[in-house]
């Protein structure tokens, strides 16, 4: 064998060598990347999802980092005033817990002391949510003239005050349980009338109204509460009231707004108080209404607690 003939032999056995050693690591390569796949497919939390990677990495790029699902959470009730009239929906449910679903109710007609009477006071409503979301007040005037002063509070935390003829008042809760106030009354010498509408995330809708009027038949305005509620399931509406020292006769009536029927109780009485639960059904929009069927004898406070399904 010559030495030219030699050269190629080693040559091509060279060349051999690289090609066996080539699809060696190609072979071991694919192997690598079938067994990833398979651990990955393998997790509880079902098929992998390459966007959540990417999208971490991106970030750490560019020097941010990407936040957890509570952060920038508040850790208290905050407020914003606003003139949106939309409802609050219910925060959205945390991994395997349920929210809580909201409630509304508005008082109708609600007419109100002037700021400048030494004798008036405010209209206090009180209410407390359960877990963390969202609520809203939302005030308008029936009357043309005149606006309303209308304080909140979250626990002892005061959170504003407007003067205005129609807004919405927006809260946001982390905590547990937190009692909301709302106040209000007119501006100057303004006794306007109002409707006032709290929208909020409660197991059990319940809410108050303290320092309204239960004045008697010789001033309408003046006379009761009226407040419009949706219920949530069918069941009992319940009004607990109380009022002065002095019995009046009264009257409670309840009636779907959509088809005018419901239960009504006239000529109950004479008392301070009244405790009534009356039947409602879901979806449909009820009405319930006190009033004093007595003449009256001037300004009368009325307590009332209101709740329903």
């Amino acid at each position: 064998m010559t030495d030219q003939t030699l050269r190629r032999v080693v040559g091509a056995m060279g060349t051999l060598l690289v090609i066996v050693l080539a699809a060696t690591v190609l072979l071991l390569a694919s192997r690598g990347g079938s067994g990833g796949t398979g651990v990955a497919s393998a997790s509880p939390s079902g098929s992998p999802s390459r966007s959540g990677p990417v999208i971490a990495s991106a970030s750490a790029a560019a020097g941010t980092t990407v936040p957890s699902a509570t952060a920038g959470a508040p850790h208290g009730p905050s407020i914003a005033p606003g003139a949106s009239p939309s409802p609050v929906p219910p925060a959205s449910a945390s991994a395997g817990v349920s929210p809580v679903p909201a409630a509304m109710l508005t008082f109708v007609g609600l007419k109100l002391d002037a700021e400048d009477d030494p004798a008036g006071e405010d209209r206090i409503i009180t209410f407390t949510s359960d877990g963390a979301g969202k609520m809203s007040v939302k005030l308008v005037s029936q009357t043309p003239k005149g606006t309303t002063h209308m304080c909140f509070r979250a626990g002892t935390k005061e959170l504003g005050c407007k003067d205005w003829s129609k807004g919405t008042f927006k809260g946001t809760t982390s905590q547990a349980h937190t009692k909301w106030r709302v106040t209000v009354r007119g501006s100057g010498i303004a006794t306007p009338v109002v409707d006032v509408t709290v929208t909020y995330q409660v197991v059990k809708p319940r809410v108050k109204i303290a320092n309204a009027r239960f004045n008697g038949t010789a001033e309408p305005e003046l006379n009761g509460i009226q407040v419009r509620f949706v219920p949530r399931a069918d069941g009992d509406a319940r009004l607990v009231a109380s009022w002065g020292g002095h019995p009046f006769a009264y009257e409670i009536d309840t009636f779907d707004e959509t088809t005018g029927g419901g239960p009504t109780y006239p000529n109950q009485g004479p008392s301070t108080s009244a405790d009534l639960a009356t039947p409602v059904t879901a979806v449909a929009t009820w009405r319930l209404i006190l009033q004093n069927i007595d003449a009256g004898f001037g300004t009368t406070d009325l307590t009332a607690t209101i709740s329903w399904p």
